[in-house]
């Protein structure tokens, strides 16, 4: 049995499509991770942005009635 260089290249570009699957597989992984992520924190800054907006009605409101 002979190895050709054509043979070599089939086999090292097998191996490339394998390696490159996986990093494919490990980053869909973490994308979906990340995105479980930023739905909690979207979670915690709405929760944020309300009570800044609440902070912000009650500061507009001391001011009005030192100032009038």
């Amino acid at each position: 049995m002979v190895i050709t260089p054509e043979a070599i290249l089939l086999i090292l570009f097998g191996f490339v499509i394998v390696f490159l699957l996986l990093v494919m597989k490990i980053m869909h992984t973490r994308i979906y991770q990340l995105l479980d992520e930023v739905d909690k924190i979207s979670g915690k800054m709405n929760l944020t942005s309300n009570e800044i907006e609440q902070l912000t009605k009650n500061v507009e409101e001391f001011k009005s009635k030192n100032f009038d």
